[in-house]
């Protein structure tokens, strides 16, 4: 297991892409209107930097997110909160301040914080909703996302089943009369910006290769009117498929993720595997409080998460599972299945105090490191070890994530 820790900040700041060894109309083509206005644009960017390490056992914790709070906030308000990077924040004077060197030097910059801690800073996330989103990681390897959405209709369905079977594997989406969804895909790209541009590759190019995908998908019927999937099992697997293939025709993506709607996703990647997502939510109250600190401590490294009477928070929960598609299906597993399951073991801590009212913490510290850790077994177990990673989102920006081991 690989366990990681996440805090997003936000920050706004302006800045302009452009490469003065070019022509305004080159920049115009390679930026768009990134490009525009001589004294920059704005953005309100989420930033968000990812920790590795042990858990301590006196603590519960990684790291005191507290900790990673101080330290983070005071980089970014002197370098990059409400300045014009390119004139305001170095190196950005010398190098253009486009999204990848922006998150690579967030990251360098971070990294000198935390030099002496037990905790290593593995990666930085730069995102701005739909239209910016790059992970820089410590080798300086960026992941860098572009997005677009469509809408089409479909009837669930594989013609190498009997309707009977068809209609216990998907229920009402059998429909004949078809039903619709509004799809969002994400293409990741991976690689490194070069010196001239900063990109990896310029992001007019791709926009233009994603808007020829969307406009053969949206307002279609996926049944009847995309030739390529004429005859062919219609499930969110055998479309994430088929739109990875076609995309990776002219641009080489890293993997294609899609959504069919906010709960529920395939993902599938250059190594033609496939992954599933879901997401669910749980209500439960607890304290942080460890036997082996003193009360001083325990009130100095937890705060107010310390409080006597406990306190809560509505926990979002995202499981992927890894496994093979079943070609004659098109699907994974049972959707409804999964969903039943994975409800059912939620269901044990939802609208309960997880220290006075479960088994699972009364003797182990209710961090949210040590809730991930238990949880991950709980499902790993009843998924027979295809549990591949599994996030917990404590608030919106504090988010505790295992990984199967790779090693």
């Amino acid at each position: 297991m690989y366990l990681t820790i996440s805090k997003k900040f936000e920050i706004s700041c302006s800045h302009r892409l452009f490469n003065s060894n070019w022509s305004d109309e080159k920049n115009l083509v390679y930026y768009g209107n990134e490009s525009r206005g001589e004294f920059g644009h704005g953005h309100n960017f989420d930033v968000t930097f990812i920790f590795n390490g042990p858990i301590n056992e006196k603590t519960g914790m990684v790291i005191n997110v507290s900790e990673i709070k101080e330290r983070i906030s005071v980089l970014l308000n002197e370098k990059y909160d409400h300045k014009f990077l390119n004139m305001d924040a170095k190196p950005f004077d010398k190098i253009i301040p486009t999204p990848e060197n922006i998150t690579c030097q967030l990251l360098s910059d971070a990294e000198n914080l935390f030099e002496n801690h037990s905790v290593n800073l593995v990666a930085c996330h730069l995102g701005e909703e739909s239209d910016i989103d790059v992970t820089a990681y410590r080798d300086n390897k960026i992941n860098r996302r572009f997005y677009f959405n469509f809408s089409a209709a479909r009837r669930t369905y594989s013609p190498n089943l009997s309707e009977e079977e068809n209609m216990q594997l998907f229920g009402k989406a059998t429909n004949k009369s078809g039903h619709g969804h509004h799809y969002k895909v994400k293409c990741s790209l991976e690689g490194y910006p070069d010196s001239e541009s900063g990109s990896i590759r310029s992001e007019a190019e791709i926009k233009k290769i994603l808007n020829e995908i969307y406009k053969k998908y949206d307002h279609n019927n996926l049944n009847t009117d995309i030739n390529e999937l004429i005859n062919k099992p219609i499930t969110s697997e055998i479309l994430c498929r088929q739109l990875f293939n076609e995309i990776s025709a002219n641009l080489k993506i890293k993997k294609l993720k899609l959504n069919e709607n906010d709960y529920f996703f395939i993902e599938y990647d250059d190594k033609m595997q496939f992954k599933m997502g879901i997401k669910s939510s749980f209500h439960a109250a607890h304290r942080l409080s460890s036997e082996l600190l003193s009360a001083q401590e325990i009130t100095e490294i937890y705060s107010n998460c310390a409080n006597p009477n406990g306190h809560g928070h509505k926990y979002k929960v995202e499981m992927v599972l890894d496994g093979k598609l079943d070609e004659q299906s098109g699907i994974m597993y049972n959707l409804s299945d999964i969903t039943q399951r994975l409800e059912k073991i939620l269901s044990v801590w939802n609208y309960k105090h997880l220290d006075l009212e479960t088994d699972d913490f009364k003797n182990m510290i209710s961090t949210g490191e040590n809730i991930v850790s238990v949880l991950w077994h709980k499902l790993n177990n009843e998924f027979d070890n295809k549990l591949f990673l599994l996030s917990l989102w404590e608030t919106n920006n504090n988010c505790f994530t295992i990984r199967r081991s790779t090693k």
